[in-house]
Parts: C-alpha cells; sequence; structure tokens
C-alpha cells in the first residue's frame, strides 16, 4: 500500500505540472461562464429567441419568471454535454501522460529499483489518473452549479448525476489509453482510443436504432448489432435529460391545457432515459478489465 500511495503522489505531483490539463481546465471554465451569460443575457433582452419552439405544440408564451426557468433548462441541458466534452479531452491528456512519459523518460527505472513492484505502480498511475480527473470535472461542475444561481437553482441532482455518468465514461477512455500508451507512442494510442471509441458510438447507435424497429427484422443484421453490442463499451446515460424534459413540459403544461399535443409520458419517453442494469454492470466488467490490461501491459514492458 506504501508504494501505491507514493506512486500516486508522484504521479498527482507530475499532473499537475501538465500545461494541457491546465489549458483544458480553463478552456472549459470560460465556455461555461460564457454560455451562462450569453444565456443569461438573452433571456432578458430577447426572451422570444429563448422560449421560441420549446414545449408541447400549443403552448402559449411564457412570461419572463418562466423565460428565466426555461434558460435554466436550456444552460444545464448544454452544460450536460459539454462537460461530458471536456471529461474524454481530459481522459485523453491523463491517459497519454500518467504512464508514458515515466517510462520513455526512464523515471520507471528509478520507482522500480524502490522497490516498487509493477502492481504497486499501476494501481498507484490508476489511483492518481482517477483522482486527477474527478477533482477537474468536479471543479468544472462545481462551476456550472456556481452559473445555475443566475437563474435560480433546483436542477443540481440532474447536474451531479450526470457528473458522476461523464466521469464513468471518461475513465473507461482513459484506462484504454493507458494500456495502449504503454505499448506504442502516446499520440497514437489516442488515436487508436479514438477511432476505436467513435466505433463504439456507432454501434450503441445502430443498436438502438434497431430497438426502435428502424432496421428492419433482419436475422444477419440483428445478430451481427447485438454481437458488436455486447462488444464495445456503452457510454452510460443519466436520467438527467429526462428530468430536464419533464421540467420542460410542467413548465408549459399550464399554458398548453386544452389545447392537445402530447402526454407527459410521450414527451418523456421520447428523450434517452438513464443506463440500464445491464449497461452498468458491463462497464464495471470493461473497468476491470481494461485495468487489468494496463498491469499486463507495464508487466511485460521492458524498462
Amino acid at each position: 500500500m506504501n508504494g501505491v500511495a507514493a506512486v500516486a503522489r508522484y504521479t498527482l505531483l507530475e499532473l499537475s505540472r501538465r500545461r494541457i490539463l491546465l489549458v483544458f481546465f480553463i478552456i472549459g471554465a470560460l465556455g461555461i461562464a460564457a454560455i451562462g451569460a450569453a444565456l443569461k443575457i438573452v433571456s432578458v433582452t430577447s426572451p422570444t429567441v429563448v422560449s421560441g419552439g420549446f414545449g408541447p405544440p400549443g403552448s402559449a408564451q411564457p412570461d419572463q419568471a418562466l423565460i428565466d426557468r426555461l434558460t435554466e433548462l436550456q444552460f444545464v441541458s448544454q452544460l450536460i454535454d459539454v462537460i461530458g466534452f471536456f471529461a474524454l479531452l481530459i481522459a485523453f491528456a491523463i491517459g497519454m501522460t500518467a504512464i508514458y512519459h515515466d517510462l520513455e523518460s526512464g523515471a520507471a527505472v528509478g520507482i522500480f529499483s524502490k522497490p516498487v513492484s509493477r502492481l504497486s505502480f499501476t494501481a498507484g498511475k490508476v489511483a492518481a489518473a482517477l483522482v486527477a480527473m474527478i477533482v477537474i470535472v468536479g471543479l468544472l461542475s462545481l462551476e456550472t452549479r456556481l452559473v445555475m444561481t443566475l437563474f435560480g437553482g433546483g436542477l443540481e441532482g440532474a447536474l451531479w448525476v450526470e457528473t458522476v455518468a461523464a466521469v464513468a465514461n471518461a475513465s473507461l477512455l482513459m484506462l484504454i489509453v493507458l494500456a495502449l500508451s504503454t505499448w506504442m507512442n502516446n499520440i497514437i494510442a489516442a488515436v487508436v482510443a479514438f477511432v476505436y471509441n467513435g466505433i463504439a458510438g456507432v454501434v450503441v447507435l445502430l443498436h438502438t436504432a434497431l430497438d426502435a424497429g428502424s432496421l428492419g427484422n433482419n436475422t444477419f443484421i440483428k445478430a451481427a448489432i447485438d454481437i458488436g453490442y455486447w462488444i464495445v463499451p456503452h457510454h452510460l446515460m443519466s436520467d438527467a435529460k429526462r428530468q430536464l424534459a419533464r421540467a420542460e413540459f410542467d413548465l408549459f403544461s399550464a399554458s398548453a391545457q386544452g389545447q392537445g399535443g402530447p402526454s407527459l409520458a410521450d414527451f418523456v419517453n421520447s428523450v434517452p432515459g438513464a443506463s440500464s442494469v445491464q449497461d452498468i454492470v458491463w462497464w464495471v466488467f470493461l473497468v476491470a478489465l481494461f485495468a487489468a490490461l494496463v498491469y499486463l501491459a507495464v508487466r511485460r514492458r521492458q524498462v
């Protein structure tokens, strides 16, 4: 345990010196502040821009209080995607540097001579990488929570749960980059992981379309997509977007009464929901698998 803690502390210190992480954090922080400020300004100066196109058909234009609430919904909805995007960028940055630089610079030789086992080295590196990601993404989420006070608040639960999902998805990608960067150049490792992540996204979309009946009933296509679906990672999703959809529906339901439009169930069900238990179990399995691959890569690497 002492070896794991020592490697983790050393890695966190090294990561704190990586300018790329600081750059990503600054860009993310400025982007969140800019989105919040822009939406607040637009909601005050041009409320019809904010309210246009939202709510069930037949809904009336809301007053300023409802405009403020709708602006918050838009802000949180956009920030859910922004936080997920920056979590992936941070995953690439950490995965490309946490182990690769020690192996290439020769620092790993000194670490292994302490003595520190390769298992302790791997565990410390992975633990430090996860802590760094949680801290950085957590700070961005905290900033988002503070900016939400411009609009009154009330959707904190959706934000925090989505942050957890973003960290979980990014952690899996980070483990892939960590393992690959032990075997190959870190830039090539990032490219390979990026392509793999893109392919996984396409497979998941095809599986979603298959479940919706959009791809027909061809048995061969169904079998191929089902097999592919249980080979690639599934991005975990929280119930945040459905919470936002429910809040949006409630926002306009009073003004839309008697004017037709979809029911609450139809409106909410049109939005992707939280990941199933199967998806969560699959994520846990893949985390364990890729963590084991990181250890195997470190163990077999000659230094």
